[in-house]
Protein backbone atom coordinates (compact mmCIF):
# COMPACT_ATOMS: atom_id res chain seq x y z
CA UNK A 1 0.00 0.00 0.00
CA UNK A 2 1.25 3.47 -0.86
CA UNK A 3 1.60 6.09 1.90
CA UNK A 4 2.38 9.79 1.98
CA UNK A 5 4.07 12.06 4.49
CA UNK A 6 3.33 15.78 4.30
CA UNK A 7 5.58 18.51 5.75
CA UNK A 8 4.77 22.14 4.97
CA UNK A 9 7.14 24.79 6.34
CA UNK A 10 4.67 27.63 5.62
CA UNK A 11 2.91 27.52 9.02
CA UNK A 12 5.06 29.29 11.62
CA UNK A 13 2.80 27.86 14.33
CA UNK A 14 1.20 24.48 14.84
CA UNK A 15 -0.63 22.84 17.73
CA UNK A 16 2.49 22.61 19.91
CA UNK A 17 5.22 25.01 18.91
CA UNK A 18 5.82 28.39 17.27
CA UNK A 19 8.82 29.85 15.49
CA UNK A 20 9.54 33.45 14.60
CA UNK A 21 8.32 34.60 11.21
CA UNK A 22 11.17 34.34 8.70
CA UNK A 23 13.33 32.08 10.87
CA UNK A 24 14.78 28.94 9.23
CA UNK A 25 12.67 25.80 9.37
CA UNK A 26 13.86 23.22 11.87
CA UNK A 27 12.65 20.18 13.78
CA UNK A 28 13.54 18.82 17.19
CA UNK A 29 15.75 15.75 17.44
CA UNK A 30 12.90 13.46 18.52
CA UNK A 31 10.78 14.69 15.61
CA UNK A 32 13.46 13.83 13.06
CA UNK A 33 14.05 10.37 14.51
CA UNK A 34 10.31 9.64 14.58
CA UNK A 35 9.98 10.70 10.95
CA UNK A 36 12.88 8.44 9.99
CA UNK A 37 11.33 5.41 11.67
CA UNK A 38 7.89 6.28 10.30
CA UNK A 39 9.18 6.13 6.73
CA UNK A 40 11.48 3.13 7.19
CA UNK A 41 8.99 0.98 9.06
CA UNK A 42 6.24 1.72 6.55
CA UNK A 43 8.53 0.64 3.72
CA UNK A 44 9.52 -2.46 5.64
CA UNK A 45 5.98 -3.67 6.32
CA UNK A 46 3.53 -1.98 3.97
CA UNK A 47 4.99 -0.54 0.78
CA UNK A 48 6.12 2.66 -0.88
CA UNK A 49 6.07 6.10 0.78
CA UNK A 50 6.31 9.58 -0.74
CA UNK A 51 7.03 12.95 0.86
CA UNK A 52 5.16 16.11 -0.07
CA UNK A 53 6.97 19.21 1.16
CA UNK A 54 8.16 22.56 -0.16
CA UNK A 55 11.63 23.81 -1.17
CA UNK A 56 12.57 24.76 2.40
CA UNK A 57 11.41 21.39 3.72
CA UNK A 58 13.33 19.59 0.99
CA UNK A 59 16.45 21.57 1.86
CA UNK A 60 16.07 20.68 5.56
CA UNK A 61 15.94 16.93 4.88
CA UNK A 62 18.67 17.22 2.27
CA UNK A 63 21.05 18.76 4.84
CA UNK A 64 20.45 15.70 7.01
CA UNK A 65 21.06 13.35 4.08
CA UNK A 66 17.55 11.91 4.34
CA UNK A 67 15.92 12.45 0.95
CA UNK A 68 16.35 8.76 0.10
CA UNK A 69 14.08 7.82 3.02
CA UNK A 70 11.07 8.23 0.75
CA UNK A 71 11.35 5.56 -1.94
CA UNK A 72 8.34 7.07 -3.72
CA UNK A 73 10.20 10.33 -4.15
CA UNK A 74 10.04 13.84 -2.73
CA UNK A 75 7.59 16.32 -4.26
CA UNK A 76 8.56 19.90 -3.39
CA UNK A 77 6.28 21.59 -5.91
CA UNK A 78 2.66 20.74 -5.08
CA UNK A 79 2.47 22.47 -1.70
CA UNK A 80 4.42 25.43 -2.99
CA UNK A 81 1.85 25.97 -5.73
CA UNK A 82 -1.16 25.26 -3.50
CA UNK A 83 -3.73 28.03 -3.14
CA UNK A 84 -2.29 31.07 -1.42
CA UNK A 85 -5.81 31.94 -0.29
CA UNK A 86 -5.43 29.37 2.52
CA UNK A 87 -4.37 30.97 5.80
CA UNK A 88 -1.80 28.40 6.88
CA UNK A 89 -1.40 30.16 10.21
CA UNK A 90 -4.86 28.81 11.05
CA UNK A 91 -4.98 25.75 8.78
CA UNK A 92 -1.49 24.49 9.65
CA UNK A 93 -2.26 20.97 8.36
CA UNK A 94 -3.65 22.17 5.01
CA UNK A 95 -0.92 20.32 3.11
CA UNK A 96 -2.29 16.93 4.08
CA UNK A 97 -5.58 17.64 2.31
CA UNK A 98 -3.82 19.14 -0.71
CA UNK A 99 -1.58 16.06 -1.05
CA UNK A 100 -4.46 13.66 -0.41
CA UNK A 101 -6.37 15.21 -3.30
CA UNK A 102 -3.35 14.66 -5.56
CA UNK A 103 -2.76 10.99 -4.72
CA UNK A 104 -4.69 8.12 -6.26
CA UNK A 105 -6.37 5.53 -4.06
CA UNK A 106 -5.65 3.19 -2.46
CA UNK A 107 -3.41 5.36 -0.35
CA UNK A 108 -2.58 6.19 3.25
CA UNK A 109 -1.87 9.70 4.55
CA UNK A 110 0.18 9.42 7.71
CA UNK A 111 1.57 12.01 10.12
CA UNK A 112 5.34 12.11 10.40
CA UNK A 113 5.03 11.62 14.19
CA UNK A 114 3.31 8.25 13.73
CA UNK A 115 5.06 4.89 13.29
CA UNK A 116 3.41 1.70 12.03
CA UNK A 117 5.43 -1.27 13.28
CA UNK A 118 3.71 -3.98 11.22
CA UNK A 119 1.59 -4.77 8.19
CA UNK A 120 -1.91 -3.31 8.24
CA UNK A 121 -3.46 -4.58 5.00
CA UNK A 122 -5.38 -7.25 6.86
CA UNK A 123 -6.76 -4.58 9.22
CA UNK A 124 -8.43 -2.57 6.45
CA UNK A 125 -12.11 -3.46 6.78
CA UNK A 126 -13.84 -0.38 5.35
CA UNK A 127 -13.58 2.03 2.42
CA UNK A 128 -11.99 4.55 4.79
CA UNK A 129 -9.94 3.71 7.87
CA UNK A 130 -8.84 6.05 10.66
CA UNK A 131 -6.55 5.41 13.59
CA UNK A 132 -9.28 5.77 16.21
CA UNK A 133 -12.47 7.65 17.00
CA UNK A 134 -12.57 10.85 19.05
CA UNK A 135 -14.91 12.06 21.81
CA UNK A 136 -17.40 14.71 20.70
CA UNK A 137 -17.09 16.33 24.12
CA UNK A 138 -13.53 17.48 23.33
CA UNK A 139 -13.59 21.29 23.44
CA UNK A 140 -12.23 21.74 19.89
CA UNK A 141 -15.33 20.09 18.40
CA UNK A 142 -17.58 23.14 18.29
CA UNK A 143 -20.89 23.80 16.58
CA UNK A 144 -21.44 25.51 13.24
CA UNK A 145 -22.27 28.76 15.04
CA UNK A 146 -18.67 29.00 16.28
CA UNK A 147 -17.01 28.30 12.94
CA UNK A 148 -16.17 30.82 10.24
CA UNK A 149 -16.56 29.65 6.65
CA UNK A 150 -15.88 31.34 3.31
CA UNK A 151 -18.88 32.68 1.40
CA UNK A 152 -20.78 29.92 -0.33
CA UNK A 153 -19.38 27.02 1.69
CA UNK A 154 -21.80 24.08 1.51
CA UNK A 155 -23.03 23.21 4.99
CA UNK A 156 -25.82 20.97 3.71
CA UNK A 157 -26.14 17.34 4.70
CA UNK A 158 -23.72 17.50 7.63
CA UNK A 159 -24.77 15.51 10.71
CA UNK A 160 -23.23 17.20 13.77
CA UNK A 161 -23.83 14.15 15.97
CA UNK A 162 -21.35 12.00 14.01
CA UNK A 163 -18.33 10.80 15.99
CA UNK A 164 -15.10 12.53 14.88
CA UNK A 165 -12.04 10.50 13.98
CA UNK A 166 -8.28 10.92 14.27
CA UNK A 167 -6.58 12.13 11.09
CA UNK A 168 -3.11 10.95 12.18
CA UNK A 169 -3.44 7.96 9.85
CA UNK A 170 -6.12 7.68 7.19
CA UNK A 171 -6.51 5.01 4.53
CA UNK A 172 -8.71 5.60 1.47
CA UNK A 173 -9.46 2.64 -0.77
CA UNK A 174 -11.53 4.46 -3.43
CA UNK A 175 -10.95 7.71 -5.32
CA UNK A 176 -14.54 8.98 -5.54
CA UNK A 177 -15.12 9.61 -1.85
CA UNK A 178 -11.49 10.62 -1.20
CA UNK A 179 -11.73 13.34 -3.80
CA UNK A 180 -15.19 14.49 -2.73
CA UNK A 181 -14.06 14.88 0.88
CA UNK A 182 -10.80 16.64 -0.08
CA UNK A 183 -12.64 19.05 -2.35
CA UNK A 184 -15.10 19.97 0.41
CA UNK A 185 -12.33 20.39 2.99
CA UNK A 186 -10.35 22.61 0.61
CA UNK A 187 -13.48 24.67 -0.08
CA UNK A 188 -13.69 25.30 3.68
CA UNK A 189 -10.07 26.44 3.88
CA UNK A 190 -9.66 28.39 0.64
CA UNK A 191 -10.65 32.02 1.11
CA UNK A 192 -11.74 31.41 4.71
CA UNK A 193 -11.67 34.87 6.38
CA UNK A 194 -10.82 33.53 9.85
CA UNK A 195 -7.52 35.09 10.95
CA UNK A 196 -7.02 33.25 14.23
CA UNK A 197 -8.87 31.22 16.81
CA UNK A 198 -10.58 33.55 19.32
CA UNK A 199 -8.65 34.14 22.53
CA UNK A 200 -6.84 31.03 23.74
CA UNK A 201 -9.29 28.70 22.03
CA UNK A 202 -8.25 25.31 20.72
CA UNK A 203 -7.73 25.00 16.93
CA UNK A 204 -11.35 24.30 16.05
CA UNK A 205 -11.08 25.26 12.37
CA UNK A 206 -8.28 22.91 11.22
CA UNK A 207 -9.64 20.12 13.40
CA UNK A 208 -13.09 20.57 11.85
CA UNK A 209 -11.64 20.38 8.33
CA UNK A 210 -9.88 17.08 9.03
CA UNK A 211 -11.34 15.17 11.93
CA UNK A 212 -14.97 16.22 11.92
CA UNK A 213 -15.80 17.05 8.31
CA UNK A 214 -14.45 13.69 7.11
CA UNK A 215 -16.90 11.48 9.06
CA UNK A 216 -19.71 13.94 8.33
CA UNK A 217 -19.06 13.63 4.60
CA UNK A 218 -18.75 9.86 4.94
CA UNK A 219 -22.17 9.55 6.58
CA UNK A 220 -23.74 11.81 3.96
CA UNK A 221 -22.25 9.62 1.22
CA UNK A 222 -23.09 6.28 2.86
CA UNK A 223 -19.41 5.47 3.35
CA UNK A 224 -18.32 3.60 6.47
CA UNK A 225 -15.19 4.64 8.36
CA UNK A 226 -13.42 1.87 10.24
CA UNK A 227 -11.00 2.34 13.14
CA UNK A 228 -7.70 0.52 13.46
CA UNK A 229 -7.86 0.93 17.24
CA UNK A 230 -11.64 0.90 17.64
CA UNK A 231 -12.52 3.93 19.75
CA UNK A 232 -11.14 6.18 22.43
CA UNK A 233 -12.88 4.27 25.26
CA UNK A 234 -11.01 1.02 24.61
CA UNK A 235 -8.91 -0.03 27.62
CA UNK A 236 -6.23 -1.36 25.30
CA UNK A 237 -5.56 2.17 24.01
CA UNK A 238 -4.91 3.71 27.40
CA UNK A 239 -2.99 0.78 28.84
CA UNK A 240 -1.05 -0.03 25.68
CA UNK A 241 -1.11 -3.75 26.48
CA UNK A 242 -2.81 -4.81 23.24
CA UNK A 243 -1.62 -2.19 20.76
CA UNK A 244 1.80 -3.19 19.44
CA UNK A 245 1.33 -1.77 15.93
CA UNK A 246 0.99 2.02 16.26
CA UNK A 247 3.14 4.63 17.97
CA UNK A 248 1.88 8.22 17.85
CA UNK A 249 3.81 10.95 19.64
CA UNK A 250 0.92 13.43 19.53
CA UNK A 251 0.06 13.73 23.23
CA UNK A 252 3.66 13.03 24.27
CA UNK A 253 5.12 16.05 22.46
CA UNK A 254 4.43 18.48 25.28
CA UNK A 255 6.35 16.24 27.67
CA UNK A 256 9.21 15.76 25.22
CA UNK A 257 9.53 19.50 24.60
CA UNK A 258 9.93 20.18 28.33
CA UNK A 259 11.52 17.08 29.89
CA UNK A 260 15.10 16.72 28.65
CA UNK A 261 15.64 13.30 30.22
CA UNK A 262 12.48 11.83 28.70
CA UNK A 263 13.54 13.26 25.36
CA UNK A 264 17.01 11.69 25.64
CA UNK A 265 15.50 8.35 26.66
CA UNK A 266 13.15 8.26 23.67
CA UNK A 267 15.84 9.39 21.22
CA UNK A 268 18.19 6.68 22.49
CA UNK A 269 15.46 4.06 22.03
CA UNK A 270 14.87 5.22 18.49
CA UNK A 271 18.59 5.35 17.77
CA UNK A 272 18.91 1.74 19.01
CA UNK A 273 16.09 0.64 16.72
CA UNK A 274 17.51 2.43 13.68
CA UNK A 275 21.02 1.08 14.37
CA UNK A 276 19.68 -2.47 14.67
CA UNK A 277 17.22 -2.57 11.77
CA UNK A 278 18.50 0.11 9.39
CA UNK A 279 22.27 0.37 9.90
CA UNK A 280 22.92 2.25 6.66
CA UNK A 281 20.57 5.04 7.72
CA UNK A 282 22.07 5.01 11.22
CA UNK A 283 25.47 5.79 9.76
CA UNK A 284 24.08 8.87 8.04
CA UNK A 285 22.24 10.09 11.13
CA UNK A 286 25.16 9.43 13.47
CA UNK A 287 27.15 12.00 11.54
CA UNK A 288 24.56 14.72 12.11
CA UNK A 289 25.30 17.34 14.74
CA UNK A 290 21.63 17.26 15.76
CA UNK A 291 21.57 13.50 16.38
CA UNK A 292 25.16 12.42 16.95
CA UNK A 293 24.98 12.30 20.74
CA UNK A 294 21.86 10.11 20.73
CA UNK A 295 23.61 7.45 18.67
CA UNK A 296 26.67 7.63 20.91
CA UNK A 297 24.43 7.18 23.92
CA UNK A 298 22.60 4.30 22.27
CA UNK A 299 25.91 2.59 21.48
CA UNK A 300 27.00 2.87 25.15
CA UNK A 301 23.80 1.39 26.58
CA UNK A 302 22.08 -1.99 26.16
CA UNK A 303 19.00 -1.95 23.97
CA UNK A 304 15.82 -1.45 26.03
CA UNK A 305 13.05 -4.01 25.85
CA UNK A 306 9.66 -3.35 24.29
CA UNK A 307 8.40 -0.79 21.80
CA UNK A 308 9.31 2.85 22.52
CA UNK A 309 5.78 4.26 22.78
CA UNK A 310 2.33 3.26 21.66
CA UNK A 311 -0.78 5.14 20.65
CA UNK A 312 -2.05 6.53 23.92
CA UNK A 313 -5.13 8.78 23.74
CA UNK A 314 -6.14 10.81 26.78
CA UNK A 315 -9.18 9.78 28.83
CA UNK A 316 -12.59 10.76 27.40
CA UNK A 317 -13.18 14.53 26.99
CA UNK A 318 -9.49 15.36 27.34
CA UNK A 319 -8.00 13.96 24.17
CA UNK A 320 -8.50 15.01 20.59
CA UNK A 321 -6.62 16.45 17.71
CA UNK A 322 -4.36 13.45 17.26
Amino acid sequence: MKAIHVVSTRPATNFYVSRAEGSPYRQEDFEVLTTVLSALEWRRHNGMIRLYTDPEGREFYDRLGLLDLWDGGVDAGLLESASRTINCGVFWSFGKVVALRQEAAPCCVMDVDLIVWGGIRQLVTAEVMSLHEEPLCFAAYVGQDRLTAPPGFDWSGLDWSVTPCSAALLVFTEDAFKNAYADRALSFMEGNPVRSEPGEALPAHPIFAEQRLLPMCAKASGVRIGSFLRDYTGAELRSGRKNTTFTHLWNAKTLLHHDLEKRRELCARYAHRIRRDHPDVAEVLAGSELLREHFRRADRQPEPNGPPLREHPEPPCRGGGG
